[in-house]
């Protein structure tokens, strides 16, 4: 019984880390990404793209990521 319970938590603690590295991962490239995207779409200059970008490239790279991580440690 013991030894189940340190295997649930070692799991745990694998996916709760795995989705912590994609959403660290995934918040810089989503929110860069956003950027050019909005550069190229748009005639914004540089820090409109970027300030548009910020909110929408947290949300999607938090939510990338963890889908990731999860994704990543399923058996």
């Amino acid at each position: 019984m013991a030894e189940e319970s340190h295997e649930d938590e070692d799991r745990d603690r694998r996916m709760g880390m795995a989705i912590l590295k994609g959403a660290l991962i995934g918040i810089p490239v989503v929110t860069i990404a956003l950027t050019i995207v909005i550069l190229l779409i748009t005639d914004n200059d540089l820090v409109t793209a970027i300030e548009t970008a910020v909110m929408p490239g947290v949300l999607l790279g938090v939510f990338g990521g963890g889908f990731a991580g999860v994704a990543a440690t399923m058996e």
